[in-house]
């Protein structure tokens, strides 16, 4: 139930009363002088919390978190791959180094070795050349 905040005019005297919706228009006597019907006033806060995962504010809050940690994290990221070293593969078969992908697929082939890793390689560097 809301609480509402009245006010005596008769002693000055501001109260509070806890009523259900329908009964807050009906007149309230001051609990200090008990004198006439006081007039209900706008109270400066909100009575009640809303409680759970389903609200905004709970939302908000949890998604301005995971924001920074994903901000922290590509940061440091970021510093990892710039720290790494490059590394660029060689073709070869075996340990056997050859000219081009191309050459190092026609060798895995005459050794009966499963060609499809060189055959991706070899298309990727006939693009690019």
């Amino acid at each position: 139930m809301p609480t509402y905040t009245y006010h005596c005019e008769a002693c000055d005297h501001p109260f509070e009363r806890v009523l259900r919706m329908a009964q807050y228009q009906e007149p309230q006597d001051c609990p200090v002088c008990g004198e006439g019907p006081a007039k209900k006033t706008v109270s400066g806060g909100v009575g009640f919390i809303l409680k759970g995962d389903g609200w905004a504010s709970k939302n908000n809050r949890i998604n301005g978190q995971m924001r920074k940690n994903r901000q922290r994290a590509g940061s440091r990221q970021n510093a990892m791959v710039k720290d790494a070293p490059s590394v660029t593969l060689v073709p070869n078969v075996g340990g056997e180094r050859t000219e081009s992908w191309a050459d190092a697929s026609k060798l895995a082939a005459s050794k009966g070795k499963d060609t499809s890793g060189y055959d991706a390689n070899a298309r990727k560097e006939k693009t690019k050349n």
